[in-house]
């Protein structure tokens, strides 16, 4: 996508640059898994479906991180967080949470990642701080 090399990509040149896209591509179902995939959204995270399969993510990755720790010691939790900061920035990235869920062995589609993340950062930084990982492990999600 070139644009017009300002560094900042304009509504009307991204509909531009994908609608002559668009004319290449073989069906419409193509076309929007393309897009989920690479701009990592969903079309409709409002969709029955995909808020189930979001809650079983949810479910299976605090399970799974539930029985790392086997406590909800802080220092455990602390200890896991560290694990998951690759790059030692205090926070976690959505490609952290991506290698997080590929070292627990969860597989989870590219559109998932993004709302995942939301599920995380309750402050809306785009990123997952301590207090969230923590607020996210050992908080029942089946009580108000």
């Amino acid at each position: 996508m070139q644009g017009n090399k300002d560094g900042v990509i304009s509504k009307d040149e991204f509909y531009d640059y994908y609608m002559d896209l668009s004319m290449v591509i073989s069906s419409d179902e193509y076309f929007v898994a393309m897009m989920e995939s690479c701009w990592t959204v969903a079309e409709n995270e409002e969709d029955l479906i995909f808020k189930e399969r979001l809650d079983q993510l949810v479910n299976t990755l605090r399970l799974k991180l539930q029985n790392m720790t086997k406590t909800q010691d802080e220092y455990m939790l602390r200890k896991l967080f560290k694990d998951f900061d690759m790059n030692k920035s205090g926070v976690l990235t959505i490609d952290e949470l991506q290698a997080m869920l590929f070292k627990l062995e969860i597989a989870v589609e590219r559109k998932y990642l993004m709302a995942l993340l939301k599920r995380f950062d309750l402050n809306k930084s785009g990123t997952i701080e301590f207090e969230e990982f923590c607020s996210f492990v050992t908080n029942n999600p089946y009580t108000k």
